[in-house]
């Protein structure tokens, strides 16, 4: 059970991570005036929204 939990919460932190991560692209793509940069920006933001979903979905498939 204790092996269960540590696993949770390492998912949660890395959800957490995600969301940071999400932040950050967003706001400097946001703060940039390059297009080409602004895309990749957002394109990383993308794939951390992406990340986070997974990992959602993992966590809800945990069982306790």
């Amino acid at each position: 059970m204790e092996t269960i939990q540590s696993f949770r919460n390492l998912i949660e932190f890395a959800i957490e991570e995600e969301k940071r991560a999400q932040a950050l692209y967003g706001r400097m793509a946001q703060s940039t005036q390059d297009p080409f940069v602004k895309s990749i920006l957002e394109g990383l933001h993308e794939q951390e929204m992406q990340h986070e979903k997974k990992l959602l979905s993992l966590l809800s498939s945990i069982k306790t």
